[in-house]
Parts: C-alpha cells; structure tokens; sequence
C-alpha cells in the first residue's frame, strides 16, 4: 500500500528562487501544469507560506490555489510537489496537491488543492463553550469518536509513507459527522524532503535544531498525535500542565514528568494537574488508553526502552472506549457522556445514586450523590456548584478575611 518510501538522510534543499516576484490577487490568470487557465477568484486565507485562493475551473470537486510568496517559491518546493502531484493520495482524510501552478512564462507559483469544507479543529475542540456553539448535540462519545477519526487517518497516512511532521490543530478540518481531512498536505515530510515548519507544543522532546535539517518518523508524529488526543478529551489542557508557572511545564515537558498516573507511573510528590474540569477526565478514560498515551508522551524522557505505541493500537483502544460507552456496554451510564467532570471516576455503586445538576457559576454539567447535596447545604452554597467552583469561592472568602 506504500506509495512513498520512508528515508533516514535528509535531502539538501535547493533554496534557489525560481518564480517571480508577483503578488497576485482575485481575477488573475494562471496556468497548470498540462497548460489549462486558472483563473483565481475570491482571497479565502493568507498565512506565512502564501495565500489561498478560491479558482474558478470545471472540476469534479471543487478547489482552491495555494500561491507561494515571492521569497517561498524555491526549487526545492517546486521538485517536491512534482514529485507529489505524480503519485497522488486519493483518501478523504486529506487535501493533496493536484497540479502545480505556473505563470506564463511557466515560473513557478503555487499548487492546486482540493478545497475542504469543515472547521479547523482547534477553533472549538479547547474549550466546551466554543464545543457547544459549534456541535450542539455533541458529548464525550461524539468526542471519541473524533478522536478515532484523527488516529485512523493518520494510521492511514502512515501506511501510504507519509510523515505528517506539522502536525496540530490547525491543520485539520472536521465536519459535522466528526470526519476529518488534513489540509496543508504540501508540508507533509515525502521521502528525504523534510518537513521544514512544525509547531513547538508538538514537537517530540528528542527533536533538537531546525526542522528543515532533519527527518522525523512515524514515532515523532505519535507524540504529536499522542499531545493533540490528550488536548481534545480534555477539553484544552495540555498534558505537562500543572499546578505553578508556564516555566514548570516546558521543564515537565523535558523531563517527561505527568502530573497523570499511569501503568505503574506515579507524579512525583508536590505535582498536580490544574484545579480545572479537565483534569478529572484522565481517571474516566480506560485504562489501555491512559497507558498508551501516557507511555507515548514520556517514554523517551523516562528512557523506556519500549517504542511508542503505534497509530492503529491508540485507535483500537478509542473503539473500545466507544464500544464500552454504547447501550450495554461497561460505561452504559450518562456520566460517563459527559463533556467535563468535577470529581474523579466515582465507584459503580455510586453512580445510580447521582444525579445531574447545572453548575451555576461554570455552567458544566455535574452530577451529585445524596451526601454532596447534603454537603453542599451546610456550607450555605443553595444553588446548584460544582466542586470546582465550590473550593474556588472558599479560597476567594479566606483570602478576602486575611
């Protein structure tokens, strides 16, 4: 099923220009590859690399046209995606280049893409408001289940012997059945060309140096992965964040320390996750789940000599996970639907006596027992808190009596 072969030396890019200096806008004319007119209509985004436009071409679907600024239309570029374009990947879990584009003195300019429809994962999957405005009817199952589809998809990309590199939540879209496509395909790490961008919040802790001066593998998109499945169960929370300074976590991030037990891992003494509602989402994750992706996020820090798992075991425990949340299943149980939580995995026999609240200051969803009702009268709270937002108004009473 290979289509590319996987390299260990990095090619030496040839930064030689070889377009020209035009900036172009809405109503130029372009050409493909094989001489047909591109002619580009409205500005759809722009960003570091160049701009994308929306093209007006009978096509089978519809797409756009990527345009390199002046300065990123390089040689090397223009090799890659020929070499691209003329071993094309027809999967809808991503955008592949179609054809290069040129001006008319066939100058290299840009590259033809399907166009994707959906929206970028990290414009709502951080935060249950924006999760909410974006997907009403969505909840922790609906989550999982985009969880799997990332996995899959990039399992799948794996096995053509593509290397993702960049890879993070801008760079998918995903629709409303919880499909996902990856877009920015021309990024993508192709035999010895490397990946030359990437993002420091993805980037495996064995990485040192330029991205453009080395190769990754399969293992360093799995850390990424690993991160970006972590940020999306929980809602935003990085998986290093803890209790103390921004400085504490680029350090825990080094040194491979998870404020999450996992297999036989413990935090060390004095280390905590966040007081927030995402922190209480790893103890409701099964177990195989929690170890593979705390084994993946820590294992080279640790010096565990075991590889990280790969892509299609992580979406063999999210099926699973989705398999145990169905009617019947072991988590057949609403709470375990829930988007956040305020408390730990409660015991089973617990769970029948809980019901669901409204936190009147967060606004997640919660659930009480009996005796946190009681609890919560007795410390004068009569309207409907969470745990989270009860310990945050008694910590905000001590401090205003000292």
């Amino acid at each position: 099923m290979s289509i590319y072969t996987f390299s260990h030396q990095v090619r030496r890019l040839d930064e030689t220009l070889c377009g020209n200096g035009r900036k172009y806008s809405t109503g130029d004319v372009l050409f493909s590859g094989r001489g047909k007119r591109i002619a580009l209509g409205e500005s759809i985004a722009e960003g570091g690399e160049g701009s994308v436009f929306a093209v007006h071409v009978a096509s089978a679907s519809p797409l756009v046209a990527k345009l390199y600024h002046s300065t990123q239309r390089m040689r090397w570029r223009d090799q890659k995606l020929q070499l691209m374009c003329s071993r094309p990947i027809r999967s809808p879990c991503v955008a592949w280049p179609c054809e290069i584009l040129y001006d008319e003195l066939r100058r290299f300019v840009g590259v033809l893409m399907p166009r994707v429809d959906g929206v970028p994962l990290g414009a709502f999957a951080f935060h249950a408001e924006l999760l909410k405005k974006q997907f009403l009817s969505w909840n922790r199952y609906d989550l999982t289940r985009l969880c799997l589809n990332l996995s899959e998809s990039v399992h799948s990309l794996h096995r053509y012997g593509i290397v993702l590199g960049d890879l993070h939540p801008g760079n998918v879209m995903v629709s409303t059945d919880g499909s996902v496509c990856w877009v920015d395909a021309d990024s993508f790490q192709i035999e010895d060309y490397p990946c030359s961008v990437g993002t420091e919040r993805f980037r495996a802790p064995e990485l040192r140096g330029n991205y453009g001066n080395f190769l990754r593998t399969r293992s360093h998109d799995a850390y990424a992965l690993s991160v970006l499945l972590f940020m999306t169960l929980t809602l935003g929370l990085s998986p290093f964040a803890r209790q103390g300074s921004g400085e504490d976590m680029q350090e825990a991030v080094r040194k491979g320390v998870l404020p999450y037990p996992f297999a036989s891992y413990k935090p060390p003494p004095g280390i905590y996750p966040p007081d927030t509602p995402g922190r209480y989402v790893w103890s409701y994750l099964p177990r195989k789940l929690r170890d593979a992706l705390g084994h993946n996020l820590t294992c080279v820090q640790r010096r565990d000599l075991r590889p990280r798992v790969t892509l299609g075991y992580l979406a063999r425990c999210l099926q699973q996970y989705l398999r145990d949340m169905e009617p019947g299943g072991r988590r057949d149980h609403p709470m375990y639907r829930d988007l956040l939580y305020d408390r730990p995995c409660p015991p089973r026999s617990l769970l029948v006596q809980m019901t669901p609240n409204i936190c009147t200051d967060c606004g997640i969803l919660f659930r009480e027992a009996p005796d946190d009702v009681a609890r919560r009268l007795r410390q004068s709270h009569t309207r409907p808190l969470c745990r989270l937002c009860i310990r945050r108004r008694s910590a905000l009473n001590q401090a205003s009596r000292n």
